[in-house]
């Protein structure tokens, strides 16, 4: 017998939460299933915009004003007079999310999926039956694979290397001739880590890329990858990410977050858009037709970030040229407008 159940959401990050934290006091029964043993433990940075829970008050943890901009041949510093980002962490963040569900919102961790047919959902330990799916499992979500849909179009891998102390600099670096459709980042993984490291457009782990990152990295933050910081290697993590948008309503199976392509291809967000669509995809389930007008919005600003991904990532097309030329030197002038002009609108929204 299927232990029975109104809302299944597979996976507690981000967007599963959120998802569970808006349904919860709807009288729903809702279940949350997560595969790790605790929460904040997918591999990505620790960080949120100002668009995420503008009207709440919460510890955001360490605000940016100043963004490093490098090129294959410049870098910049840029300040602001506001942050444009803060330094959370994602384990605070999750249990933040965690702290708003009520009573009536189960997370079973620890209870990886194994199958999903359309009457339940069967884990390694037990099996549910379920009115509504909603799968918040990530890149490799399996409620995506249930339903047949690929990961192709626009997807990548985050490949670097791990630093146990707070990040002192907030570092992008735009490389369409030493790494075309790819970027350099140092950002913080968490409020006590810095994450190093290159990131790319591939459908499946390039090893021989991943060569190559390391030696970028070494050479552009002066780290000797072999060496050892305090008795330990230089731990190192691979992600995927995916920006391949299919749909999010597919009968009474939803997708959201980074399982359903909600990631910003062009900055690679994710934490906003797995927070919003998480939202939207509960007050549809409720029967408020605002969840419906969130996930279009959601899925028409995708199809926008999209052009721009393809545009500025071709170097055959001078628009990818256009940004190499502000990036070399976005600090004054007609560079600096459209510079502050574009990144402000992925900031806010």
């Amino acid at each position: 017998m299927a232990d029975p159940y109104d809302v299944v959401i597979v996976g507690a990050g981000p967007g599963g939460l959120s998802c569970a934290r808006h349904l919860s006091g709807s009288g729903l029964r809702i279940l949350v299933l997560e595969k790790n043993d605790r929460l904040g433990k997918k591999i990505c940075s620790g960080e949120i915009s100002p668009k995420v829970l503008p009207d709440e008050r919460f510890d955001r943890g360490h605000p940016w004003t100043e963004i490093t901009v490098g090129t294959d041949t410049t870098k910049q510093t840029l300040s602001f007079s506001k942050p444009f980002l803060w330094t959370i962490g994602r384990s605070e963040f999750e249990n933040y999310l965690k702290s708003g569900c009520g009573p009536d919102v189960e997370i079973r961790f620890s209870e990886p999926v194994i199958e999903i047919t359309p009457e339940y959902v069967e884990t390694s330990k037990n099996r549910y039956s379920y009115k509504h799916l909603v799968g918040a499992d990530g890149s490799f979500s399996a409620v995506r694979k249930h339903l047949a849909l690929a990961t192709k179009n626009i997807c990548g891998w985050a490949y670097h290397f791990v630093l146990d102390k707070p990040c002192p600099e907030f570092q992008m670096f735009w490389l369409p001739k030493t790494f075309p459709g790819a970027y350099g980042y140092m950002m913080s993984k968490s409020r006590n880590q810095t994450m190093v490291g290159l990131a790319w457009r591939d459908e499946e782990f390039d090893h021989k890329m991943a060569e190559r990152a390391k030696g970028w990295v070494a050479k552009t933050f002066d780290l000797n990858i072999n060496d050892k910081i305090n008795g330990k290697k230089l731990q190192s993590e691979a992600m995927k990410g995916n920006a391949d948008y299919r749909g999010w309503r597919f009968g009474n199976i939803y997708l959201i977050g980074d399982a359903g392509g909600f990631l910003n291809p062009l900055t690679t967000e994710g934490m906003y858009y797995a927070v919003k669509s998480g939202e939207g995809v509960a007050k549809h389930i409720k029967g408020d037709r605002e969840g419906e007008r969130i996930m279009e919005s959601l899925a028409s600003a995708h199809r926008w970030q999209v052009r721009l991904f393809h545009l500025a990532t071709d170097t055959r097309l001078p628009f990818c040229w256009i940004v190499d030329w502000i990036l070399k030197d976005p600090r004054t002038g007609i560079r600096r407008k459209i510079f502050d002009f574009v990144f402000w609108k992925f900031m806010e929204g």
